[in-house]
This record gives structure tokens, sequence and C-alpha cells, in this order.
């Protein structure tokens, strides 16, 4: 691999590094991630498979990142997509993006399963009522409270 091969895809990594930048973790060392998962995707990528270098190229990179900011926040919960679109859990930081959504773990499930299908799965509060079988007054009232400690997790605690 050369120097031309990552000048050619410096932007891609540093776009895709840009997207993670609320992790709290340093810009560079994002980017230094992503240019591992450039390295990775250019080892394992198979034009045969009919997908582009840069679309193969951007899971790879994203993976590596998000992997890398998962080791980094051990203190928060990443919610993402099952078969069925219930949330699971797991662990990282505070992060909304890539079907991905970063909640202190100490947030009833719930809560998270509302957060879920409003930001990553554009549920209206209609379709999410139906959905756990509650009032959309309900599904509203849970929403707003849980923003409320999401906002309130990310602002620094005062000593």
């Amino acid at each position: 691999m050369d120097n031309d091969f990552v000048n050619k895809h410096i932007n891609l990594v540093r776009k895709i590094a840009h997207s993670f930048n609320n992790s709290g973790l340093d810009f560079e060392d994002l980017v230094q991630e992503g240019l591992i998962g450039l390295f990775e995707a250019h080892k394992k990528f198979d034009e045969k498979r009919g997908v582009s270098f840069v679309t193969f190229a951007t899971h790879c990179i994203k993976n590596n990142i998000l992997g890398y900011v998962l080791q980094e926040n051990k203190h928060y919960t990443c919610v993402s997509p099952i078969a069925d679109n219930t949330p699971i859990a797991t662990v990282t930081d505070n992060y909304i993006n890539h079907n991905v959504l970063l909640l202190p773990e100490e947030m009833p499930e719930i809560e998270k399963k509302i957060l879920f299908l409003y930001f990553v799965e554009k549920k209206t509060l209609i379709e999410i009522s139906e959905i756990l079988n509650i009032s959309r007054e309900k599904t509203r009232q849970i929403k707003n409270k849980a923003m409320r400690r999401y906002k309130a997790d990310l602002l620094p605690q005062k000593n």
C-alpha cells in the first residue's frame, strides 16, 4: 500500500471520523483508527462481490472507529437494532448515528427503546405507542423524561 492510496481516501476517513467527534475522544485518534479500518478494507476487499471499494471501506472504517469508541468509553450503553426492531444493549458513549444510539447504562429499558425507535428508526410517537402497546401520551412523557436524563448526562458535572 502506498501514500497515493492513503491520500486518495484520507478525506473519507476524516469525514467518517468527524461524525464520531462528539465521542469525547481526540479527533486524530479517531482518524488513526479509521486508517486502520481503511487498511483492513484494502486487504479484504473483493471486487467480485459487486460492492464498490468506497462502500466497503466506509463500512470497515465506521466499524473500526466505533469499536475504538466502545473500548474507550465503558459506562454507556450502545443500543442498535436486531431482527424484531427491539433495541439491544452493550457498551459506549453519547452518540446518535449509523443506526446506533449510545445512552447511559442506568437509563431504564423503556426509555432506551423509545429513544431508539424515535431517533434511529424514525418512528412517530403514535407508531411507537402502537409498537409498545402504551398510549401516545405516555410515550411522549417517557420520551421527554428520557431526553431530560440524556441531556443531563451530557452536561459536565459541577463539583
